[in-house]
């Protein structure tokens, strides 16, 4: 396609293509172009590159290689998208999050409620729809996070498991991940939680489910991710934080919304299964007397 008629979408799926076999520099400038389209139609090249880390020369490259002639050539899908309508507000996150001499709690208050409002901004209801029937289809669930990401993976198997049985950590007994992988089934899915820098335990996943032709719904912090790539669907959440690690908050309340959707679209049979796990749990004095 001549670059000239490029729409955004057929750049987009260009820039991903592309991703793997770029330079470092070029790949987070890439990276950036991906996550923040508002402020590519928005501000300056300089301003983009301060945000993005990279000189405005890698921007430059970055569109010969490519295949457009200057910036502004490749910068014009980004213009015409957000004429459209059609652009997601992502870019909101950086004018609800005031960074300023205010105490390091309040601002990461803060900076946590302007994650959750871009996560329900950029995962728009059909990409949700299409996570949970890939997921109510699947004869098993199997959920990969590690590190950070451990928290929300074992969250989203613990709250399922509270009306579906067939949903299983992946690595969860200490160490016999290679056979969990080795056991996939085209009827399986595969969750796959992460951001970066990724760990390096998603790649065997991806890899396994790809393999199996298993179905892969991602939650990630960038359509660029290599999870994302792979994936038949991705939520997305932003890891913006004041403090030294990126946060996993809105990673935890995509996977707490996304329990609470296919709780809602099971119908009363998972509801009354919900009221039995916690019978259950009373009898077995899972619980402290209040």
């Amino acid at each position: 396609m001549n670059t000239r008629e490029m729409g955004f979408d057929a750049l987009l799926a260009r820039i991903l293509s592309e991703l793997p076999e770029l330079s470092s520099e070029l790949r987070k400038a890439a990276r950036f172009l991906v996550d923040h389209p508002d402020e590519v139609a928005l501000v300056s090249m300089r301003v983009l590159a301060s945000r993005s880390e990279v000189t405005p020369t890698t921007f430059v490259r970055l569109a010969r290689r490519l295949g457009f002639g200057d910036w502004a050539a490749l910068r014009k899908p980004f213009e015409d998208r957000l004429r459209s309508g059609k652009a997601p507000f992502a870019a909101r996150a950086d004018a609800l999050v005031m960074r300023g001499s205010e105490a390091i709690f309040a601002e990461s208050l803060r900076t946590t409620m302007a994650n959750l409002a871009v996560a329900e901004t950029v995962n728009d209801s059909d990409e949700i729809a299409k996570a949970c029937a890939i997921l109510e289809k699947a004869q098993h669930i199997r959920v990969a996070g590690f590190r950070s990401c451990r928290a929300p993976a074992h969250a989203l198997v613990y709250l399922c498991r509270m009306f579906r049985r067939e949903i299983t950590l992946l690595g969860g007994d200490g160490g016999a991940i290679e056979a969990e992988l080795a056991a996939l089934g085209k009827r399986d899915a595969v969750v796959a939680i992460g951001f970066l820098p990724y760990s390096r335990e998603l790649g065997p996943v991806v890899e396994a489910a790809q393999r199996h032709s298993v179905p892969i719904v991602a939650i990630a912090d960038s359509m660029a991710a290599p999870i994302a790539r792979h994936a038949d669907v991705t939520l997305r959440f932003s890891t913006d934080s004041p403090s030294f690690f990126p946060s996993v908050t809105a990673a935890m309340a995509i996977v707490e919304a996304l329990a609470a959707t296919m709780l809602a679209r099971s119908g009363t049979a998972a509801a009354a299964r919900v009221r039995e796990t916690e019978l259950e749990l009373q009898a077995f004095g899972a619980y402290l007397p209040e």
